[in-house]
């Protein structure tokens, strides 16, 4: 049972930041990293990465399955994640 408050938490953290232009000043990689030390935290919270990346994860144009960047993104997964789960 994932931790749903935890993840909408970080969520609209995330949200936040987004709005203040926090990731326009940190660029791509910086980014990436930031996000992937949130996942350890979700992950230590039983949070759920799809919610954490609700919304955020397509305008970042990070895939919420792999937490990787992809200029092309469907449903939030980037195509070798979709090709993965189609298998």
């Amino acid at each position: 049972m994932s931790n749903h408050d935890g993840s909408y938490l970080l969520n609209e953290v995330l949200l936040l930041l987004d709005k203040q232009k926090v990731f326009d000043f940190l660029g791509k990689e910086k980014t990436i990293a930031f996000l992937n030390e949130i996942k350890t935290i979700g992950n230590c919270h039983d949070c759920n990465d799809g919610e954490i990346l609700d919304g955020i994860g397509e305008t970042l144009k990070v895939c919420y399955c792999c937490w990787n960047y992809s200029d092309k993104l469907e449903d939030g997964i980037c195509e070798q994640c979709e090709s993965a789960w189609k298998r």
